[in-house]
């Protein structure tokens, strides 16, 4: 064959006399036609002559696709590892207002989630399935996205982190503990801080909205200790994921994409996250569910943030380091 046979004409179209058909529109086709006729070195290559008298130039469009910038599992472990020396070195006033941060971003996702669930009666008692769904997807992707384009401080995704640079040997004990401290006082700071935004904006003011936070909060504290605590870990094995996903990738839109599965998936499958719970338990108390401080934290707080502590040590941070990090 030629060496004229296939030549790129304007990224990221390739003309060629074999050239596959495939998405190449007319227009595609004729502008790639343009574009040989516009160079006088192409114009003339026997190559091409018989295409440009038939005018029949064949466009394998996007032949070559434009690599991406998603990382290998391997280096993406890395890449968690990492941002656990930038976390070490944060000052505790900043990891604490960055975990109010967070909290106040997740129980935005989780009013959002609370709002349409509560708006929805007549789909939850004719199609249950769709509305979990429904409420797992426009709610706490929504806190979480926010929460990971902000660099806010969410504690059930530094546990994933911290014990990353902890298991490689990039940050010591002690960091780790300061970072976890601090975010969990800041996430829960700024989500009952939340909840009493939401409360008083009158958010859950219709009767069918009132009462699905009462529902949600009243069932929260219900849960046997052991039921909790394996929500927990389902969870944050997800919500871990999710932020793995996003550390994979510069592109906004691909944090986007990685987050919205995994979130999706714990809220429709109802499963337990202490800091969305942070938000919800205390919002249900303030609208009337008879709900003690005791009972969220001893029913639910506490056995859902061992389950989520449990999740990213072992299913995350603990397996992929011994997947991809003994070897450093």
């Amino acid at each position: 064959m030629s060496a004229m046979s296939a030549i790129s004409v304007h990224a990221p179209v390739r003309v060629t006399r074999r050239g596959v058909t495939n998405r190449a529109t007319a227009v595609n086709r004729a502008g790639a036609l343009q574009s040989v006729t516009r160079v006088p070195a192409l114009r003339n290559a026997a190559a091409f002559r018989p295409a440009l008298r038939s005018r029949r130039l064949h466009i394998n469009a996007n032949a070559v696709p434009a690599t991406g910038d998603a990382l290998p599992p391997p280096a993406v472990f890395n890449v968690v590892a990492n941002a656990s020396i930038m976390k070490s070195k944060q000052p505790p006033t900043t990891t604490l207002l960055l975990g109010f941060s967070a909290g106040a971003l997740i129980g935005i996702g989780a009013l959002l989630m609370s709002c349409v669930g509560g708006a929805s009666p007549a789909l939850a008692a004719s199609n249950p399935g769709l509305c979990a769904f429904l409420r797992g997807a426009v709610g706490l992707p929504a806190g979480l996205t926010l929460v990971i384009l902000t660099g806010a401080e969410l504690f059930t995704g530094n546990v994933m982190v911290m014990l990353s640079g902890l298991l490689t040997k990039k940050i010591e004990m002690k960091s780790l503990v300061r970072n976890w401290l601090f975010s969990y006082a800041g996430n829960f700071l700024g989500s009952v801080v939340l909840a009493y935004l939401a409360f008083g904006a009158n958010t859950a003011g219709a009767p069918a909205m009132k009462a699905a936070v009462i529902s949600i909060a009243t069932a929260k504290v219900s849960l046997p200790f052991g039921v909790a605590f394996f929500k927990g870990v389902l969870c944050n094995w997800l919500v871990c994921l999710a932020v793995w996903g996003t550390m994979s990738t510069t592109s906004v839109a691909g944090k986007i994409l990685a987050i919205f599965w995994p979130i999706t998936a714990f809220v429709a499958l109802g499963f337990e996250h202490s800091i969305a719970n942070m938000f919800l338990i205390p919002h249900g108390m303030l609208c009337g569910a008879t709900v003690t401080i005791k009972d969220m934290m001893v029913n639910n707080i506490i056995p859902v943030t061992l389950g989520n502590i449990f999740a990213a040590a072992v299913f995350v941070a603990g397996l992929h380091f011994w997947a991809y990090g003994r070897a450093e």
